[in-house]
């Protein structure tokens, strides 16, 4: 009893069905994750962000408080940006990019770095994690609709009728 392409195709349907609901639960995963791992770290958002001063447990939440923390940051740097900040400062307490201009730590004996810099450094590092969060649920939510299709069409497939 041969079904021909009828069966080909059912068996292509019932394979991309799977597929579908497999990714479905793999972002449904994701997304858990990264919900997850956002509420372990009980960030709470400024007053500024949207919203404002709740846990951040989503990606919309993430980036928002990463575009707050880069607000505040060029406007603690009077609007210069990391790679426009100079490293060092001199003895009177001015910015210099040059290290031989730079005052010098009288207990380690090193150049003292610009607060300014370092403050770009801690902003850019919170700034990437939490935009890690947005992206991460992004994508997630991607493989979700990405599964759903693969579900539709192997539905579709899978519902060739024998001839």
């Amino acid at each position: 009893m041969a079904c021909g392409g009828a069966c080909t195709t059912r068996a292509a349907g019932v394979s991309t069905l799977a597929a579908g609901f497999g990714l479905v639960g793999l972002g449904l995963w994701a997304r858990r994750d990264v919900r997850r791992g956002l509420e372990r770290e009980r960030i709470v958002s400024t007053p500024g962000s949207k919203p404002p001063s709740a846990p951040v447990v989503d990606a919309g939440a993430a980036r928002s408080l990463a575009e707050v923390i880069r607000d505040a940051t060029l406007s603690s740097t009077g609007g210069t940006t990391y790679g426009d900040t100079p490293s060092y400062v001199d003895a009177e307490g001015r910015p210099t990019p040059e290290r031989k201009l730079a005052a010098l730590d009288p207990v380690t004996g090193k150049p003292v770095q610009n607060p300014a810099q370092a403050l770009w450094l801690q902003s850019t590092t919170l700034q990437t994690a939490l935009m890690q969060a947005y992206l991460a649920q992004r994508l997630a939510e991607l493989t979700v609709g990405l599964g759903a299709v693969l579900v539709g069409v192997g539905t579709g497939l899978a519902a060739v009728p024998r001839r």
